[in-house]
């Protein structure tokens, strides 16, 4: 309570942590502010309670753990596999797909940054494989390259280091995504 002083400053440097401030008691003296400021200790002050109470509970939410949830983005039937030769002169699988479900993507957009989209296999409802997260080294429509394709379209998938698909399996597109547990 009172004045925060340069003593509170040291203190929440050793402790990484935050100094909050209510109404116009918790101000700080300038050579206070200047030692919080090269010892980069925030010093939050707030003049109403509940803009206090959210302010403290977004900070204390960067410490608590990440969770990560799997979130489905669309499915597709293989209706033919096609063998190609890549550049490597390599034999490749190609899947012949028609979307039955949301989008297939090589990667998404998420708020600021891409997300990585992956793909499972799915065969007679069972993971055949995926868990490895597999990723898309081609998507195409007709010839070109896309970054998405809808439901109901056609397009050709190329798995990274996959080539067991057969007519009738499923293909998933997934992302990974890191969420924050909620106070």
């Amino acid at each position: 309570t009172g004045v925060v002083t340069t003593t509170d400053v040291r203190m929440a440097r050793e402790s990484d942590a935050a100094i909050f401030c209510f109404g116009k008691v918790g101000i700080a003296d300038k050579e206070t502010k200047t030692l919080a400021e090269t010892e980069e200790v925030s010093i939050r002050n707030h003049l109403v309670i509940y803009r206090l109470l959210e302010d403290a509970k977004d900070i204390f939410a960067e410490y608590l753990p990440v969770e990560y949830e799997t979130k489905v983005h669309g499915k597709a039937n293989v209706q033919a596999v096609f063998e190609v030769t890549d550049k490597n002169k390599a034999s490749v699988s190609v899947a012949g797909l028609r979307v039955t479900d949301g989008n297939l993507f090589k990667a998404k957009s998420s708020g600021e940054k891409p997300l990585l989209c992956f793909y499972r296999v799915l065969r007679n409802g069972d993971v055949v494989v995926g868990t490895e997260a597999l990723k898309s080294s081609s998507l195409r429509k007709v010839k070109e390259d896309v970054d998405s394709v809808k439901r109901g379209e056609e397009c050709g998938l190329q798995l990274n280091g996959y080539n067991d698909l057969i007519e009738g399996d499923i293909i998933e597109c997934y992302s990974i995504e890191e969420k924050r547990v909620a106070i």
